[in-house]
């Protein structure tokens, strides 16, 4: 998917090559490049590069202000550009509908520590305690698991969502196992199972509250 299928209006293709770049130098960095080094990294002068910010800036994809001679240029890119997003929450007991709606983004360095992260989600319910704790946020890949028994947000039929264990089972079943032994380990048809994302880390207390950008 490209920009342009995300964003409106549309991005001409240097116009995306220089947007996707500075998306990627974020998320590596945590910082914009610096415009002489991103000029002679795309290979343009000086002068173009500050165009297609101009345009990239008119188009509402980042933000981007002259501040006087002698000053760098003011260059943002918002939040939902490289953060993770932090979508609505997910029961961690019996499976519930969780909000699709992105309530605020993490910053891509907060999750380090996880791996490739793409989305993140707000756990309330008891049933992966004590090793989730209601109000943690959990850091989830957008991939299928590769093991039986990773950690997985999953949705039952066409709205319900819950975080388990997930093991496959013969025939096309996978059972859905909690932390807690105190609640119950569910079999699920395949075909009514939706895999939203692969467990890789999670966020806690104050701290994680501290990161989060709004949206």
């Amino acid at each position: 998917m490209t920009v342009s299928d995300e964003r409106s209006p549309a991005l001409s293709p240097t116009q995306e090559k220089v947007y996707r770049r500075l998306v990627e130098h974020q998320r590596r960095t945590g910082a914009t490049p610096e415009l002489s080094e991103l000029a002679r990294t795309l290979g343009v002068h000086y002068v173009t590069l500050r165009q297609h910010l101009e345009a990239l800036h008119t188009k509402g994809y980042l933000t981007f202000e002259s501040r006087g001679r002698g000053r760098s240029p003011r260059l943002e890119l918002p939040p939902e550009a490289t953060g993770i997003p932090l979508i609505g929450e997910i029961p961690a007991g019996s499976p519930g509908l969780a909000s699709a709606h992105v309530e605020a983004y993490l910053p891509p360095l907060a999750a380090s520590g996880a791996l490739r992260a793409d989305f993140a989600l707000r756990v309330h319910g008891f049933s992966m305690a004590d090793l989730i704790q209601p109000d943690d946020i959990v850091l989830l890949a957008a991939t299928r698991p590769t093991r039986s028994g990773e950690i997985c947000a999953v949705r039952v039929g066409e709205d319900e969502a819950t975080l388990k264990y997930l093991d496959p089972l013969p025939r096309g079943r996978y059972r859905l196992r909690p932390h807690n032994p105190d609640f119950p380990t569910l079999e699920v048809d395949g075909r009514e199972l939706t895999i939203d994302g692969v467990y890789r880390g999670l966020l806690r207390g104050s701290a994680a509250e501290g990161l989060l950008l709004p949206n």
